[in-house]
């Protein structure tokens, strides 16, 4: 119970005991004090005898001067040092004999002074102790506020401060720079065209912006109250985060999306048509040449041998529709067996010249990584098929510890990297199809291309998130 008052009073205990000793006008105002004492000393001793002129308490109350003083300069530990010695000094006077020193009345006096340097000093102390406080306040809001204005000045995103209108009052570099015109006082919903929602402080709206140099670009708007002072406007920050890349890239998935189902189907049907056209019917016919057979015995020995080629040509083609869905070799053998057997099938059904070189020591990947890297190959060597008018095509593959790096060259037509997209709503795969494959895989994709030059499409897939038994392939 008493460790309150304790804490409370131990500052001020500190302060007491802690004269400025140090300060040459500290010790002037103690000459003070002590020509005081030393004045009123002489006085009654050698008025004593006769009656004094001076009136009762005044040399007494010579010492609130210095003491005041004291207490304006140095607080509370100058004024209670002041009193304090003022009182120590006195004592020979108290001690006069024949009550010459009149000590009743100088020791109220005396309390009275030690009363009064004690009030004065801690109140000059709170003063300062306050005033102290108000000037780390404002300097601390001083710093928060520069801090604030270099990070609004200096952040990218644009930001707009508006007051509760949906009127202008700020705007950063990167707004002014979205803007064309003069901003400050224009109204939010004419600048960024986002209606009444943006007057309003409505959170989360993404809007449309068209940028010179950049197209139309998207922005989500984020709004916050600004803290203001009792008795000002409030007023609000409109962050604008640009997210123009990721609604691209939605958007681009989508379509992905889109195209996937529509290929898939193309897929089916092919396969369907495939089965149907071809080793079905041969089945049927293989069906009805046994039934020949059964009714004309003396036929069967040449019968039995037209059905075992057409088994074996039925099993050929049904072999070509798997190895067209998963390529058996990339699974018995690895990557640079498979892609070995593909560019010979090219090169036998085109006539394009094909070349595989292989960089590196070629070994078996994660079963994921080898199907990536085996279908984007085989879609940039059907894209210089379909499109290139290319004489040549080059495959290389390039292992390294860390990735493994396919470059497909040829020597065609070319064309400009840049209408790319323009295939996307063809119902088309092709580069969107390779893009997204690499990226699914962890890896990145590049095409260069100039029209009449060749085309070069580069993919580099990072074997380190793939993990497999690095056995040789």
């Amino acid at each position: 119970m008493t460790s309150a008052p304790v804490s409370r009073w131990s500052p001020i205990a500190r302060q007491v005991l802690r004269p400025p000793l140090r300060d040459l006008r500290f010790w002037l105002v103690q000459a003070v004090v002590v020509g005081l004492v030393m004045t009123h000393l002489a006085l009654d001793i050698v008025l004593s005898a006769e009656p004094s002129s001076i009136p009762a308490g005044v040399p007494v109350a010579l010492l609130l001067a210095p003491v005041s003083y004291a207490a304006l300069r140095y607080g509370l530990s100058g004024s209670v040092a002041t009193a304090l010695w003022a009182t120590l000094l006195w004592l020979p006077d108290l001690l006069l004999p024949d009550n010459r020193g009149h000590p009743g009345n100088d020791l109220i006096e005396l309390a009275l002074v030690i009363v009064v340097a004690v009030f004065v000093g801690h109140h000059i102390d709170a003063e300062r102790a306050e005033h102290a406080r108000a000037q780390r306040a404002a300097t601390g809001q001083q710093v928060a506020e520069a801090r604030y204005r270099q990070l609004f000045h200096t952040n990218a995103a644009p930001i707009l401060v508006t007051s509760e209108q949906g009127t202008v009052l700020d705007a950063n570099p990167a707004a002014r720079a979205l803007v064309r015109g003069a901003i400050v006082g224009r109204g939010v919903s004419e600048i960024l065209a986002g209606g009444p929602a943006l007057a309003a402080g409505r959170p989360g709206q993404v809007i449309a912006m068209p940028v010179a140099d950049s197209g139309v670009r998207y922005y989500r708007v984020n709004v916050a109250e600004v803290p203001t002072n009792p008795g000002q406007e409030p007023v609000r920050q409109l962050v604008l985060q640009d997210i123009t890349e990721d609604r691209v890239e939605g958007d681009r998935a989508h379509r992905f999306a889109e195209l996937l189902l529509k290929v898939q189907e193309e897929e089916r049907r092919r396969i369907a048509r495939e089965l149907h056209d071809e080793p079905l019917q041969l089945l049927v016919h293989l069906a009805r040449m046994i039934e020949r057979l059964e009714a004309d015995p003396a036929a069967r020995p040449d019968g039995l041998a037209g059905a075992r080629d057409q088994i074996l040509d039925i099993a050929a083609r049904l072999r070509a529709v798997v190895a067209g869905l998963r390529p058996a070799a990339l699974e018995q053998l690895g990557l640079v067996a498979a892609l070995r057997g593909f560019l010979a099938d090219v090169a036998e059904a085109t006539d394009l010249h094909t070349d595989l070189m292989v960089c590196g020591e070629p070994v078996r990947l994660a079963p994921d990584l080898e199907l990536s890297a085996y279908r984007v190959t085989q879609e940039a060597a059907n894209n210089v098929i379909r499109h290139a008018d290319a004489g040549n095509l080059t495959v290389t593959v390039v292992f390294t510890d860390r990735e493994v790096r396919i470059r497909v060259a040829d020597d065609g037509r070319g064309f400009d990297p840049g209408a790319v997209d323009a295939q996307r709503g063809t119902g088309h795969l092709g580069m969107p199809g390779m893009h997204e494959r690499a990226a699914l895989a962890g890896g990145q994709l590049t095409v260069s291309s100039q029209p009449g030059r060749g085309t070069v499409i580069e993919v580099v897939l990072p074997v380190a998130e793939h993990p497999a038994e690095s056995r040789p392939a």
